[in-house]
C-alpha cells in the first residue's frame, strides 16, 4: 500500500506536463562555463529577466493552459480521467498540448533577440514539439509512455548540454555529472512507477525512454532547429 502510493505521487511529481518547465529550471539554474569561452553561451548567465520571461511564458502555455483543457474535456465528458489512461481519449489532449509548445517555440523563436536563441534553448523546445507530435501519431497505433518521453527527454537534454559546457570552475570530470546521475536514478523510478501500477507494458515504456532521448538529444546536442 505505501509502495503503491510512492509510485502514485512519483507518477503526479513528474508528470509529463510538468517537464518542459523543469527542463528550462535545469538548462537555467546549472552554472557551467561554456567551451566557447562566450559568457552567454552558457544558459546560466542570460539576464534574470530573460529567465523569468522565459519561466512565465513556459507556465502559462505549458501548465497551466493545458491543465485547463484537460479540466474542460473532462467537464465535457470528452475524457474520463485526468490520468489518461485510455489510449483513445489521449488524442484531443496531445492535440491541444501540442498547440500550445508550438507556440512557445515559435513566439521564442521569431520574437526573442537573437543573441538569446542559444542552440541548446532552441533545440530543447523544438525537440519536446518534435517529441510530442511522433508521440500524438504513435499514439493513433500504440500507447507509448508519455512519462517515459517526458522524464527521458530530460535526461537526453541535460546529457547534450552538459557535453558543450565545463564545470564552473573548469574541473576535469563530467560536466553536471552528479545532477545527470540524479537525474537518471528519478526517472528510472517513475518508469518504475507506471509498471508497477499497471499503467504501461514494459515496450511502452522502453519505447517512451527511446522516443524522448533520442530526439531532445539530437535537438539539443546538434541545435537542431528551424
Amino acid at each position: 500500500m505505501i509502495l503503491t502510493q510512492f509510485f502514485k505521487a512519483l507518477s503526479y511529481i513528474f508528470h509529463p506536463i510538468f517537464m518542459p518547465i523543469l527542463g528550462i529550471y535545469l538548462l537555467f539554474s546549472n552554472e557551467t562555463t561554456p567551451v566557447s569561452y562566450l559568457t552567454l553561451d552558457a544558459l546560466y548567465y542570460f539576464p534574470y529577466e530573460v529567465k523569468f520571461y522565459l519561466y512565465i511564458l513556459m507556465t502559462v502555455l505549458t501548465v497551466l493552459a493545458p491543465l485547463i483543457s484537460v479540466l474542460i474535456l473532462r467537464k465535457n465528458n470528452m475524457i474520463s480521467s485526468f490520468q489518461l489512461e485510455s489510449q483513445q481519449e489521449r488524442t484531443y489532449p496531445l492535440v491541444l498540448i501540442l498547440f500550445y509548445y508550438a507556440m512557445v517555440y515559435f513566439y521564442v523563436a521569431y520574437q526573442f533577440p537573437v543573441e538569446y536563441k542559444h542552440p541548446a534553448l532552441m533545440g530543447f523546445l523544438f525537440g519536446n514539439f518534435i517529441a510530442l507530435f511522433i508521440a500524438l501519431i504513435i499514439n493513433l497505433y500504440y500507447k507509448i509512455s508519455l512519462h517515459a518521453i517526458g522524464i527521458f527527454g530530460l535526461v537526453g537534454m541535460l546529457i547534450a548540454y552538459s557535453q558543450t559546457q565545463l564545470n564552473a570552475m573548469n574541473q576535469d570530470g563530467i560536466t553536471n555529472l552528479f545532477l545527470i546521475v540524479y537525474l537518471i536514478i528519478v526517472a528510472s523510478l517513475v518508469n518504475s512507477a507506471r509498471l508497477y501500477l499497471k499503467s504501461h507494458t514494459l515496450s511502452e515504456v522502453l519505447s517512451g525512454m527511446a522516443l524522448g532521448f533520442f530526439i531532445v538529444y539530437s535537438t539539443v546536442k546538434f541545435g537542431l532547429y528551424i
